[in-house]
């Protein structure tokens, strides 16, 4: 399955920079315990365009070349070969004219597939994209995403699915991570209080409610047929972290034989940063436009790929519309994982 992100990615997913800056303190321990060597290989995940992490590498390199300043440092950007690549290119070479002047380059491959050769990379990371599924784990007819939809039976499977998923994606990591190797994740997950990105908890609407909501009256209008209502399923699962450390500490699982160890982990919120703009300017329009762009970066590819791009459109221009009626109902805070991992020498 392939998922793409919209052109322009980086310029509309504010939130997703804040959740790598929360996460820069660890990004920053995992280089500071690397071996000693002449060269060491970092690779960003599912970097989409890469602008979000731009900030976050210039860190790393920094820190990472004090450290050891005698090492040569290579930085490969990984997204699909869908992806603005060219986009991800540009921003990782914003690294270059920097000292340490690394080598950056861009694996065009799917984090469900070897992204980099065995033994190689020497820190590891990924943010906000390790919910997506590889596959479908099958119909969810009354809603689009299973987190929202009461379904107690799809839930578990996609449950399921996610597990599987995240098992097979922590196993190609710990191929491609050298001994003494570290690996640092940042996902989207909800928490102990069942709160995920677009439902804090009933503090404000939930968004994944208000999506299907539109794109059941589309439907019901006649704009699209009951058979793309049903096609139009958002495939991503937000994990507990318990789901998050299970095949690390399940030994018989192959990323714990391949020596992959829990280093550690923790829970961390986000609050949206277009609503706490909005609390301070008021400024609705600006709100409406921001918030609902934030949303289309990343569900847009849903509902295009079900019924085309006309429809995906109406679900937008419906969505900023109801954000711009009742702006104090609206927010997206980001609930994050961050799990802290190393390969064993």
């Amino acid at each position: 399955m392939a998922i793409a992100m919209t052109t322009g990615y980086s310029a509309q997913t504010e939130g997703a920079r804040l959740c790598i800056d929360a996460a820069s303190d660890w990004a920053l321990t995992c280089v500071e315990q690397l071996p000693h060597q002449n060269h060491h290989v970092l690779i960003d995940y599912g970097a989409a365009d890469g602008g979000t992490a731009v900030g976050l590498w210039n860190q790393v390199l920094d820190h990472l070349h004090t450290q050891q300043p005698n090492a040569h440092l290579t930085l490969i950007g990984n997204d699909l070969p869908s992806n603005d690549n060219v986009a991800l290119a540009a921003n990782l070479a914003l690294q270059i004219p920097r000292s340490p002047q690394p080598t950056v380059l861009v694996s065009a491959r799917s984090f469900y597939e070897p992204s980099v050769a065995p033994n190689s990379v020497s820190f590891g990371f990924s943010a906000t994209a390790m919910h997506w599924l590889s596959a479908s784990p099958g119909p969810l007819p009354h809603h689009t995403h299973v987190l929202a939809s009461g379904d107690a039976e799809a839930m578990e499977r996609f449950s399921a699915q996610a597990l599987k998923d995240w098992t097979a994606i922590l196993e190609l990591r710990s191929r491609e991570l050298q001994p003494g190797g570290r690996l640092l994740t940042v996902n989207l997950s909800r928490d102990s209080e069942g709160r995920y990105l677009g439902h804090n908890g009933g503090e404000t609407r939930n968004v994944h409610d208000e999506l299907h909501r539109i794109w059941r009256d589309l439907a019901d209008e006649g704009v699209i047929s009951e058979e793309q209502y049903r096609n139009g399923t958002i495939l991503n699962f937000y994990k507990s972290p318990e789901e998050f450390m299970a095949p690390l500490k399940d030994a018989s699982s192959a990323p714990y034989r391949n020596g992959l160890r829990l280093v550690d982990e923790r829970t961390v919120h986000v609050r949206c940063p277009y609503r706490q703009r909005w609390n301070t300017d008021g400024d609705t329009a600006a709100f409406a436009a921001g918030l609902m762009a934030t949303i289309r970066s990343w569900s847009r590819h849903s509902f295009a790929s079900a019924a085309g791009d006309a429809a995906a459109d109406a679900v937008y221009q419906r969505l900023e519309q109801r954000i711009a009626d009742a702006p104090s109902e609206w927010s997206l805070d980001y609930v994050e994982h961050h799990q802290m991992m190393e390969k064993l020498a």
